[in-house]
């Protein structure tokens, strides 16, 4: 069985990540929290396709370095703004690829809100 990565495919995880932060950027609730922390959106999005493709099993490309909690915690990230984020991810994710694609992707990203709630604390 083929790797989640290798199914999806790097350019069809390029353009979910690049649909999905559009979306975010539309949305009343993280698009102004997101104007206030993003300042390069093209390489926000190259470090989080390739985040989400090394997460799905594919291969290292690029160097970068991910601190994903302390990040969170850094800009004091609530539950509410994670929920938000997933609810977004989910929908983007169902209407771009097949079902089973699509829930393991979800079981990943909603493993990760959780674990992201629980160690910055939020509230």
């Amino acid at each position: 069985m083929r790797i989640t990565a290798e199914r999806i495919g790097l350019q069809a995880i390029r353009a979910i990540v690049h649909d999905f932060y559009a979306n975010v950027r539309r949305d009343p609730v993280l698009g102004p929290r997101f104007e206030t922390i993003i300042q390069d959106w093209p390489a926000h999005e190259a470090k989080l396709t390739h985040f989400w493709w090394g997460a799905l099993g594919g291969p290292v490309y690029a160097r970068y370095r991910y601190r994903v909690v302390d990040t969170h915690q850094l800009i004091d990230v609530e539950s509410h703004e994670i929920e938000r984020w997933l609810a977004l991810f989910t929908d983007c994710l169902r209407a771009r690829l097949p079902a089973s694609e699509a829930d393991e992707w979800l079981g990943r990203a909603h493993a990760m809100g959780g674990s992201l709630t629980q160690a910055v604390g939020c509230r």
